[in-house]
């Protein structure tokens, strides 16, 4: 049986004070192991966090971008989507890698209670895994 095993945990940052993103939680490992034969392994998902912007003022825009500490191992993804509640335009579903990328633009106003949907999916080619952790950054980005 093909396996993938991730841990999750999560830090936020603010590049500007006057926005404040906060995450209720880390999300429960995540394990790939269940496959059809001959058909890729089914991919596991977690909705069960949510994260809100508070402050939010003036004419400003802000933009949330998201990272990972270390890059997955090869034939592993994770992918992150961030529900946009009203409030600016989310991404969809963004591959998550060491370099931030925007998850959802456009927010002026407070957030409070949006969902955020990982995704762990591996191909049969990623063999086992063991557990490892992930460090998952998001930080506000003011845009004028």
């Amino acid at each position: 049986m093909k396996r993938a095993m991730l841990l999750l945990a999560v830090a936020f940052w603010t590049r500007d004070a006057r926005a404040q993103i906060t995450v209720s939680g880390s999300p429960a490992q995540m394990t790939v192991s269940a496959a059809v034969a001959g058909l890729a392994p089914t991919a596991v998902s977690n909705s069960l966090t949510t994260y809100s912007v508070t402050n939010p003022t003036g004419q400003n825009t802000f933009t949330i971008t998201a990272q990972i500490n270390a890059a997955m191992p090869t034939n592993v993804t994770l992918e992150i989507t961030l529900q946009s509640a009203g409030q600016g335009s989310s991404a969809g579903a963004v591959s998550l890698t060491t370099t931030a990328g925007t998850v959802i633009t456009g927010i002026k106003q407070k957030v409070t209670g949006a969902t955020i949907t990982y995704q762990l999916s591996a191909t049969s080619d990623a063999g086992v895994v063991p557990v490892q952790t992930r460090v998952v950054t998001f930080t506000a980005i003011t845009v004028p």
